[in-house]
């Protein structure tokens, strides 16, 4: 049962990173998956619940890799600096779901309940984030903004690099994060 969640899962990502939300139908992702459309069913509610559940899943992947290596204890521009580059890494590393993630964001499939859990994923950098806005070393602004300057720019950055557009080197990436983390630090940083 398992193996048939996994196929259909794999399925709508590959499917929906290619032809988009609207351009992928129920019988197209079975047909793709390699079960009958009803088998879909025994999972998923309707389409709009095996997206919400293939968000879930990948934004529990790449909150993950975000908080790899996350220490408390280090300095704000040193958790900023690795959370960047996890989140970069894992965007040129996983395109079909950097891509999904991206069409998420932007479609009315994102609701309040959908952000809530990502917070809830991201809670130790939620609290690293409060603590260091109340010390000054990060910028006073609601954590949904804060990470604008992480997630964003990242998926940016790594489309641009993806597509060839433009050559992300160790120099690159270093003027990006101090960038991103320029627009972001307090005035006690």
């Amino acid at each position: 049962m398992q193996e048939k969640r996994r196929k259909i899962l794999d399925a709508t990502l590959k499917l929906i990173s290619q032809f988009g939300f609207h351009g992928t139908p129920m019988s197209l992702i079975a047909e793709q998956a390699g079960v009958g459309a009803g088998t879909i069913y025994r999972y998923f509610e309707n389409k709009e619940a095996l997206i919400m559940k293939l968000f879930l899943k990948l934004k529990a992947e790449i909150s993950q890799e975000m908080l790899n290596g996350f220490d408390s204890t280090r300095p704000p521009e040193q958790v900023f600096r690795q959370v960047w580059l996890n989140t970069f890494h894992y965007c040129i590393q996983h395109p079909a779901e950097m891509m999904f993630l991206e069409q998420y964001h932007n479609s009315p499939f994102l609701t309040p309940a959908s952000e809530s859990a990502v917070q809830d994923m991201l809670a130790p950098l939620v609290k690293y984030a409060e603590k260091s806005t109340a010390s000054g070393q990060v910028k006073e602004m609601p954590f949904e903004m804060l990470t604008i300057f992480v997630y964003d720019t990242t998926i940016a950055l790594a489309k641009r690099h993806i597509s060839g557009f433009l050559k992300v080197d160790e120099f690159a990436l270093d003027l990006a994060v101090q960038a991103s983390w320029d627009a972001v630090k307090g005035p006690a940083a």
